[in-house]
């Protein structure tokens, strides 16, 4: 008998707390404590890239673009592939690291590439800042480029993560710079295989895209790997250019419609010269 009022409890006490389990759980509110879902890195922006900001080519042609160098070990490495396979690009230059490597900012313009500015130290949060320190950020950055090669054009300024605002693209343009997004990211800045980036990119690339890659801020050797095996897949299906020193001036490039799908990622904005993402 004891054993079966001992059982009885049990089951009366397992009723009573499933029905207020139960009940939030239709209203969504569970009351018991639970892990947390994965982290999720908040989308680039909450709106849609400002008018402005370069999303597509505005031709038939592709280019890639490469955020965060130049790096000491996978710029050379980058460099050596698109001269292998004949291939211009555009690299978004950190300020810290043209600084720091003013030989590869040479060697980049020399093999004939197109320069942009990427901030002094990836700051995600700069369209955030008052104008003055915005302005100060860019100068900063355009002049550690010039101060490895003076002649070189910096035509255009990309916001780290894409956080983008119309401020940042006001203040950029009157600098003589066109803000510049993209239409393909592969998330290499998450070190992904690099037959991962190859499929990515591959699969999402078409007429005027403007695809995203890295050449520093990380590992980038998949990056590296994957380039041997994706420009002569690009090359077959399309022309890839670096992008031209005179942006285009109007068309669906400075026109976007949609906000980007990509994310941003947090990063301590005082860390050494190759720490990044996008």
């Amino acid at each position: 008998m004891g054993r079966f009022r001992a059982l009885r409890a049990t089951a009366v006490l397992t009723l009573v707390l499933a029905v207020p389990l139960g009940g939030a759980y239709l209203i969504g509110r569970p009351l018991l404590p639970h892990a947390s879902p994965p982290d999720h890195t908040p989308s680039a922006t909450a709106s849609p890239v400002p008018a402005g900001v370069l999303m597509t080519t505005g031709s038939a042609h592709v280019a890639l673009t490469f955020n965060d160098g130049p790096d000491p070990t996978w710029t050379p490495l980058v460099l050596k592939t698109l001269r292998q396979y004949h291939v211009k690009a555009t690299f978004c230059l950190l300020g810290r690291n043209a600084e720091a490597y003013p030989e590869l900012v040479r060697t980049i313009v020399a093999d004939g590439h197109t320069l942009c500015n990427h901030t002094w130290n990836e700051d995600l949060d700069l369209g955030s800042r008052p104008r003055q320190d915005i302005e100060s950020n860019l100068l900063r950055t355009s002049q550690a480029i010039h101060a490895a090669a003076p002649q070189a054009p910096i035509p255009y300024f990309r916001q780290p993560g894409g956080n983008w605002t119309p401020q940042l693209v006001a203040v950029a343009e009157s600098l003589g710079m066109t803000g510049l997004h993209w239409a393909v990211d592969p998330r290499d800045w998450e070190e992904p295989p690099a037959a991962a980036i190859v499929a990515t990119v591959s699969h999402r690339t078409g007429p005027d895209s403007i695809v995203l890659l890295h050449d520093g801020g990380g590992d980038r050797l998949n990056t590296a790997t994957a380039l041997a095996t994706l420009l002569p897949d690009l090359l077959s299906r399309f022309q890839l250019e670096a992008l031209p020193i005179d942006p285009p001036e109007t068309g669906q490039t400075r026109a976007p419609s949609a906000p980007p799908q990509q994310v941003g990622q947090p990063q301590d904005t005082a860390a050494g010269p190759g720490t990044g993402s996008r």
